[in-house]
């Protein structure tokens, strides 16, 4: 009997109650393996948008604010459903930490450029 065969075996000899035990065990010890909101800086390469001007600042930081909304609402969602927490870790929680890490490095480039006004939002322009 090889490796794969002695493992299917064994977790179909597992009780339905000891496998979902252990399926939220594994879900619960990798849940704490995501970084903070603080750290999203490290998941983008530092210098990324140097070469970019003002203009092309500005369309990048409307992009990514856009996908970071879509991911706060898909993490929001997916936390209410079973399972959520682990779907949030897995899928949404790394892209949504490169997303607002690239926003931050947009807006230290913006300010080492002296462009600032790149990253006014519309409505921010509609006040004034």
């Amino acid at each position: 009997m090889d490796a794969n065969t002695a493992f299917v075996s064994r977790v179909n000899g597992l009780l339905p109650g000891r496998a979902c035990c252990a399926a939220m065990l594994a879900a619960w010890l990798l849940s704490g393996c995501t970084l903070p909101d603080d750290q999203a800086l490290t998941m983008v390469n530092r210098g990324k948008y140097s070469l970019y001007d003002c203009h092309a600042i500005g369309t990048q930081a409307r992009e990514s604010s856009i996908r970071e909304q879509e991911l706060r609402v898909a993490i929001e969602k997916a936390s209410r459903g079973p399972g959520g927490d682990v779907i949030v870790a897995s899928v949404y929680r790394p892209e949504y930490l490169t997303v607002k890490g690239e926003l931050q490095e947009l807006e230290l480039m913006a300010n080492q450029k002296n462009c600032r006004n790149a990253l006014r939002t519309q409505s921010d322009g509609a006040i004034q």
